[in-house]
């Protein structure tokens, strides 16, 4: 019976794997090349950035009520419509060119992600028997890594197909998508024998995960990525598309590696502060790089270094969060990390625009000093309590 049992959970992990992998390879398609894309078909950096803000502002009004629906109600119904909505998304931008349409496009591709942020990852932390931080940390690694293996796929083929044809991008994603919503089709919906609980308790038991110690850390920590990874292709084309598709593989095999770092040097969540400071260097060294070599080694370098960061702050909120409420937890916090990001995103586009590429990036920074900071207040927390138990 307990093979049965340790069967089927292996069987539901690798479907569950299968789905973010697919996924993550349609996200690619495009992502590879966005940036570039939109200005190849006519539209500024500040409207980039206005885009951005659209996404994350329809993120956040559609994060709870999709997340309720994961954890409440249906698991599969939320990723199917989550799933299906991303699709819907990539035919009008494909259909369209004009201003309204892209921004339509991006608060549909918006609510779309707000149906799968936190319920994919939930999917796989859900099935951690003993919830610990440094084991709901390495749960998010392999995420990671998964997702990286899949996303230079995905990328390659979105930059190939880019280099044709500017707008099969989106058929590409299509194409993944549709795979992906294949796999959900197989799910067994988790929720069908578990009693729910009431929905006030339940919303004031989710909402209240946003006060844990750990959760304005990991909103910063995902806000200090947008710079970077809003500018990142616009610094790379500059040099050729070639340049940019050796970009982006970096960047997938930094987020590849990135969690076999954490492995291989025994990084824990008590090192948070030290690889926050690593990611003030590297992002100012990106900021301030000219020459292809050093722009690629600092961008991957940074990329690696945000990835750990987040592994490991993630684990640090998640430890304190139960199963019941995990999805509208994650989504509590996304929801709040789109909102900053709202305001980040064409902060960073205006002053990339018109003082550089530089300037946008070090606005990350500025972020990374407050998630070190923040970082250093835990260790020496956690290291008085220590001192304490000793005494």
């Amino acid at each position: 019976m307990a093979h049965s049992s340790c069967k089927e959970w292996w069987q539901f992990l690798k479907r569950a794997y299968a789905f973010i992998m697919l996924s993550a390879a349609g996200v690619a398609c495009f992502a590879s090349v966005d940036v570039v894309y939109f200005q190849t078909v006519g539209y500024s950096l500040a409207f980039v950035g206005l885009m951005t803000a659209a996404f994350n502002i329809a993120v956040t009004t559609a994060e709870i009520p999709f997340a309720i629906l994961f954890d409440q109600y249906s698991n599969k119904l939320a990723l199917q419509l989550g799933n299906l909505i991303r699709i819907a998304a990539f035919v009008l931008f494909f259909i369209s060119l004009s201003e309204p349409g892209l921004v339509l496009a991006q608060v549909i591709a918006g609510i779309a992600v707000a149906a799968m942020s936190g319920t994919s990852n939930a999917l796989v932390v859900n099935q951690i028997q003993a919830m610990d931080a440094n084991k709901i940390a390495a749960a998010f690694g392999r995420i990671a890594y998964l997702s990286a293996s899949a996303g230079i796929l995905g990328g390659v083929i979105g930059i190939a197909i880019f280099s044709v044809w500017p707008r099969g991008i989106w058929i590409s994603a299509i194409a993944f998508f549709i795979a992906a919503g294949i796999v959900i089709a197989t799910f067994r919906d988790a929720k069908a024998d578990i009693e729910r609980m009431p929905l006030l308790t339940f919303v004031r038991k989710a909402l209240g995960t946003a006060r844990a110690p750990h959760a304005w850390l990991l909103v910063v920590t995902n806000a200090a990525a947008v710079a970077p990874f809003l500018l990142w292709q616009i610094k790379f084309n500059q040099q050729s598309l070639m340049f940019l598709a050796i970009g982006y593989i970096g960047m997938n095999a930094a987020n590849i590696f990135g969690p076999a770092l954490l492995r291989i040097f025994r990084i824990q969540v008590s090192h948070v502060a030290l690889v926050a400071s690593l990611n003030i260097v590297a992002a100012a060294v990106f900021a301030l790089a000219d020459g292809p070599v050093l722009v690629w080694t600092s961008f991957v370098l940074h990329v690696a270094l945000h990835g750990m960061l987040q592994i490991l702050v993630s684990g640090l909120f998640h430890e304190g969060v139960s199963n019941d409420v995990r999805a509208t937890a994650g989504s509590v916090i996304s929801m709040a990390d789109s909102l900053i990001v709202a305001i980040v995103a064409p902060v960073v586009a205006i002053v990339g625009q018109n003082f550089g590429l530089g300037w946008g990036v070090a606005i990350s920074a500025v972020l990374y000093l407050v998630v070190a900071v923040g970082g250093f207040q835990r260790r020496i927390r956690v290291d008085s309590i220590v001192c304490e138990k000793v005494g």
